[in-house]
């Protein structure tokens, strides 16, 4: 369990204009043919994107605090061409400083170095991708064990200090965790186990195994 959100940059009034001219995700790519596009972050997502919209966009500024990414080595090989040949512009580095926006959109971008040294770019378009910001909601109400907002659990079972209620994934926090795709899957997997007696209780559960059983005919 857990919600999971944008990590917003601290602009201040951003919000009024998500969806019109700050996008933190993008649905389809042609819905940005021709656009001024400024692009912030240094990861997977931001790198990516460059990539693909440079194909389609007017301009792509790429924002980044300093000259490394945290990107595929293979992908920021690929920006790195493009913007010899001026299909990326290297906004580097800089970071968000301010925005521009009136009821249609935003006209600009203003970025600004750590010296202080600012520049403004003419954009359409932000998408800043920071990536994901935990956000418990409601749930942090729910008198469960919290770790700096994430929920302690048993890392043999997946369950909370309050029964009946289980956690896996990022949100969850135990002794050794490591955040990955696989360690989700086990601790799903350990989860589901504990949670069978209590959603069948006195049935037995059969193991099946993909490796001998192979996989449903459709």
């Amino acid at each position: 369990m857990g919600a999971f959100g944008p990590n917003k940059p601290p602009l201040p009034g951003i919000e009024a204009y998500e969806g019109k001219g700050v996008f933190y995700l993008v649905k389809r790519r042609e819905e940005f043919r021709g656009r001024r596009i400024v692009i912030a972050g240094g990861g997977d997502s931001a790198v990516d994107w460059a990539i693909s919209l440079a194909e389609v966009a007017e301009v792509v500024y790429m924002v980044h605090r300093r000259p490394k990414f945290r990107a595929a080595p293979e992908s920021v090989a690929r920006m790195e061409v493009l913007a010899k040949s001026g299909k990326i512009e290297m906004v580097v580095p800089y970071q968000l400083a301010g925005i521009e926006g009136h009821a249609g959109g935003i006209p600009a971008v203003s970025v600004a170095t750590l010296e202080g040294e600012r520049r403004r770019l003419e954009a359409d378009v932000l998408l800043p991708f920071f990536g994901l910001a935990m956000n418990l909601g409601p749930i942090a109400d729910w008198g469960l064990n919290l770790d700096q907002n994430r929920i302690v659990v048993d890392p043999a079972t997946a369950a909370t200090n309050v029964p009946g209620i289980f956690a896996i994934g990022d949100i969850s926090h135990y002794p050794g965790k490591l955040k990955l795709i696989l360690s989700g899957f086990a601790e799903a997997a350990m989860a589901a186990h504990a949670i069978h007696p209590i959603v069948h209780p006195g049935e037995v559960l059969h193991f099946e195994y993909s490796t001998t059983k192979g996989v449903p005919a459709a």
